[in-house]
């Protein structure tokens, strides 16, 4: 039993090693196209500027692609951008201020949800049926 655990532990840190070989460290171009997919548009509503066709989202890229080759890491990518742009131009939010409540919404509501599923099945008679 003790040989199995130990062939199945290989197997799996073997399967991580292969996989962290594999993936290696992304390419400036992967990390720019990274960076843009978390940058909104400011013309097109709702798109990224990697995703975007228009002229300000091209020019937008290219700063992510200029910030990335000068060596930025993602977050003083996105740093730049906030600061030239304000918050709303990351189209995923920061979690803390004003965007604490979209972050604790979701699992408010299911625990109001479990809550509600818990209390109607403990008022609920049961139904037992008569056995003649």
């Amino acid at each position: 039993m003790k040989n199995r655990l130990y062939l199945v532990l290989i197997g799996v840190f073997s399967f991580i090693v292969v996989i962290g070989v594999f993936a290696g460290d992304p390419s400036p171009q992967d990390r720019a196209q990274a960076i843009g997919s978390r940058i909104m548009c400011p013309v097109c509503q709702g798109s990224a500027i990697a995703d975007s066709p228009s002229e300000t989202a091209r020019t937008m890229m290219a700063k992510v692609e200029e910030l990335v080759t000068d060596g930025w890491t993602d977050d003083q990518v996105l740093v730049y951008f906030r600061d030239r742009y304000g918050e709303n131009i990351i189209l995923d939010p920061v979690f803390g201020g004003k965007t604490l409540l979209v972050w604790l919404l979701p699992f408010a509501a299911f625990g109001v949800g479990a809550w509600m599923i818990v209390r109607r099945k403990r008022t609920m008679p049961s139904i037992v049926k008569d056995p003649s």
